[in-house]
């Protein structure tokens, strides 16, 4: 069960880190085209943050699981990748946010906004992934 749910949990990290990086592409690619072009590759974002929900709800599930089947001696290392799971899962929440205002409004002035927090969930991923490998030898 644990090998299974270790598995599981790291095929989540990898897609939620892959797919933030493509949302991170898309946007500066649509904030140098613009147009129809931006409008088509907003609904790309849309749908892979809509996704992305589901990926880091199932990271966070798989990973309080792995810690009931297998508790760890907290360290310093540990408690650095929780700290960045939370500001990937705010930064996730704020760009959702932010992409729901510019859609509603139309605001595309916010796009630099969206940017940061999209760059904030793949560097956050990036960093958790490092601290994890340093905290779980």
């Amino acid at each position: 069960m644990e090998r299974t749910t270790l598995a599981l949990h790291l095929m989540l990290i990898a897609m939620g880190t892959g797919m933030s990086f493509s949302n991170l592409v898309n946007i500066r690619l649509a904030m140098i085209k613009g147009g129809d072009l931006a409008k088509g590759l907003a609904l790309q974002r849309r749908t892979i943050a809509q996704i992305a929900d589901g990926v880091i709800a199932l990271i966070w599930v798989t990973g309080l699981l792995l810690l009931w089947l297998e508790p760890v001696t907290p360290s310093f290392w540990f408690y650095g990748k929780i700290a960045f799971v939370v500001v990937l899962t705010l930064c996730h929440g704020l760009a959702r946010r932010t992409a729901g205002e510019m859609a509603r409004s139309g605001n595309t002035a916010l796009m630099p906004r969206l940017r940061n927090f999209i760059a904030g969930v793949w560097l956050s991923a990036l960093v958790a992934i490092a601290l994890a490998v340093i905290a779980f030898r």
